[in-house]
């Protein structure tokens, strides 16, 4: 196991390559459970990572414990000098000074990161009291993106419910560029099975999945309640475009749409254009009609990005619990991965090979992650920077093994100006023969769930430099070509041209 690669900056731009296709079967590949001797006393809410004290390894937040990477050998518990981080929430750099903050949206709380100003880790609850955040009591999701294209992090909270008679708005708030946020929106009663309160959010997750340089935000609603895909108009002001886009859930039957927990942006066919996997929690009972957790494909501007289903996880795919999903390229292959977690006693988180073609295989024993406990936690990230994604879950740290399949890694900078420092939203590409690979900076997937801001991409057994197309937030794109594989590269915000609108 390698615990660190070279390390090149690039900023150059010029034109596009095309290269080899990469992608090929895997070889066996398998993850081993290391939480004993690496993170031992993990728990097991909600995980996000990031490199909060930037050492250039990725660290944990879990449970409201904040977990220090050790140099990828094991992770120690962090005793903080001023807050503790409580609850479960996401990283963004919010103040745009180079260090990660943290925001608990199980507990409506904002923490900056002191960063270098302090000898030690500290964190400062900043108060929100000025943007006059709405009692939304249990929030299970949160987002950070920077709506409106001024440079600095915007925060969508979900609302979700205290069962049986409370439900919370979703909210909006604005960044004001000095330590202040605005609230923006707060969603009225707008339910359809049941009418008279808010739709129950559970995870919300954003992405530019239309590419016009704005962000583009959907939240994952229970209790058999359509899902919104709020589309962004570029200001910062968003119009709920699901049902048009074939986002919303299936209204039909005694039992329409379905309990969504958990949804995951990515490009799982590789054409370059933003998919989704839709998480349903379904029952066995009544007509048949809940909708099954469903894999959905993104038709590109032809289409004007509507979508359409491609598969289900029915059948002996199917399991009622369903919860959480995060996608990764678990084995260098080329192609996105699904590890979808379950709650209820009985059924067991699954991890599904994409295979090409809309075929998933459930590799879950062959991986080593047989008989996992009920958890809604599920994030990947290269803790040990080997190349390849581990997998926190279960309140359990899977090491992965490798196998011998090619990598890069790409960490994203924005100037803090145009583009916030952490690149929240920015997508690369890499074009392979005739397909595009495509991943995206995000701050929040699954149900509360935060990945590795480190973008991650498997290329198989190819082994020569590949060439870059970056789509920054407002839509400016920057190429940089010549880029070594099985390395982390930095590259900073250098737009070459404005992206077609």
């Amino acid at each position: 196991m390698n615990f660190w690669r070279p390390v090149s900056v690039l900023a150059a731009y010029g034109s596009v390559l095309l290269v080899g296709c990469c992608c090929q079967r895997s070889i066996a590949q398998t993850f081993s459970d290391v939480t004993d001797t690496a993170i031992a006393g993990l728990g097991g809410g909600e995980a996000a990572w990031t490199d909060f004290d930037n050492d250039g390894f990725v660290d944990l937040h879990v449970d409201g414990a904040v977990w220090k990477n050790n140099g990828g050998a094991n992770f120690g518990r962090v005793t903080l000098e001023g807050s503790e981080l409580e609850g479960s929430g996401i990283w963004g750099d919010y103040n745009n000074d180079g260090w990660a903050d943290y925001y608990s949206y199980s507990g409506r709380k904002l923490y900056r990161n002191e960063g270098e100003s302090h000898p030690a880790s500290k964190f400062t609850e900043v108060s929100l009291a000025d943007a006059e955040f709405p009692e939304t009591q249990n929030g299970r999701g949160a987002s950070w993106a920077d709506h409106d294209n001024d440079g600095d992090l915007d925060l969508y909270q979900g609302g979700y419910e205290t069962w049986p008679s409370a439900y919370y708005p979703d909210t909006t708030l604005r960044n004001n560029g000095d330590e202040t946020f605005s609230v923006t929106w707060s969603q009225s009663p707008d339910t359809i099975v049941t009418p008279g309160r808010p739709r129950p959010a559970r995870g919300v997750t954003s992405a530019d999945f239309d590419r016009d340089g704005d962000i583009d935000v959907y939240v994952s609603n229970y209790r058999l309640e359509p899902n919104g895909l709020y589309v962004n108009d570029g200001s910062g002001q968003f119009s709920d475009q699901g049902a048009k886009l074939g986002v919303a859930g299936e209204p039909e039957g005694s039992f329409p749409f379905g309990h969504t927990v958990g949804s995951a942006w990515g490009d799982l066919d590789n054409d370059g254009e933003l998919d989704l996997f839709v998480g349903n929690f379904r029952h066995g009972w009544g007509d048949g009609s809940q909708d099954h957790a469903k894999f959905l494909r993104n038709l590109g501007p032809q289409q004007e990005h509507r979508f359409e289903l491609m598969n289900e996880l029915d059948g002996d795919d199917w399991q009622e619990s369903y919860a959480s999903p995060v996608l990764g390229d678990y084995d260098n292959d080329g192609d996105l991965d699904l590890f979808f977690t379950t709650v209820y006693g009985g059924d067991f988180p699954r991890l599904y090979r994409n295979d090409g073609n809309w075929i998933f295989t459930n590799q879950t024993h062959n991986a080593g992650l047989g008989e996992l406990k009920s958890t809604y936690q599920a994030a990947f990230a290269d803790y040990d920077n080997d190349g390849d994604l581990d997998l926190v879950t279960s309140g359990k740290l899977f090491e992965n093994t490798g196998n011998g399949n090619h990598w890069v890694k790409l960490k994203l900078v924005g100037d803090g100006q145009n583009i916030s420092r952490d690149a929240v939203g920015a997508q690369a590409r890499i074009s392979m023969g005739d397909q595009t690979l495509t991943r995206q900076v995000e701050a929040g997937t699954g149900e509360g769930n935060q990945n590795d801001p480190i973008l991650h991409f498997g290329l198989g057994s190819h082994t020569g430099p590949v060439d870059l197309e970056i789509l920054w937030p407002g839509g400016a794109t920057q190429r940089v070509t010549g880029v070594a594989v099985d390395q982390l590269h930095t590259i900073p915000y250098a737009p070459g041209e404005p992206s077609a609108k």
